[in-house]
């Protein structure tokens, strides 16, 4: 199935790219912890901050950017970011295949948590 407008999602050579990244940064903090405890390394430190930071920044980048997903569907990402459920949003929006879809779903069970009767 051809992915189209309406699938939005994040290509999977960045995904795997960013995971890269993000895996170096925490060896990197875990050797600035190790090798670092009496006085840290601020390059070795500074870059693995950078790298850990670099999926999520990409995930919030990529929502901004995005003409695929309305400004309503938008919202509901912006939320659920916001929420005790942040880590769960970000790790689906970074790996779904249909945003649109994903989108749906976190609505609609958003609503229960809000005491929104459904349908």
């Amino acid at each position: 199935m051809a992915l189209t407008a309406d699938h939005a999602h994040i290509p999977k050579a960045i995904r795997h790219g960013l995971l890269a990244l993000v895996v170096l940064g925490f060896a990197g903090m875990v050797l600035t912890s190790a090798f670092g405890f009496e006085e840290p390394t601020s390059v070795l430190l500074s870059s693995s901050v950078a790298m850990l930071l670099a999926a999520p920044i990409a995930v919030l980048v990529h929502l901004i950017c995005t003409q695929a997903l309305t400004a309503e569907k938008k919202r509901v990402w912006w939320k659920a970011f916001g929420s005790a459920d942040a880590w769960s949003a970000f790790s689906e929006y970074f790996s779904s295949a249909d945003l649109v879809a994903s989108t749906d779903r976190r609505a609609l069970e958003a609503q229960p948590r809000r005491g929104v009767p459904t349908k």
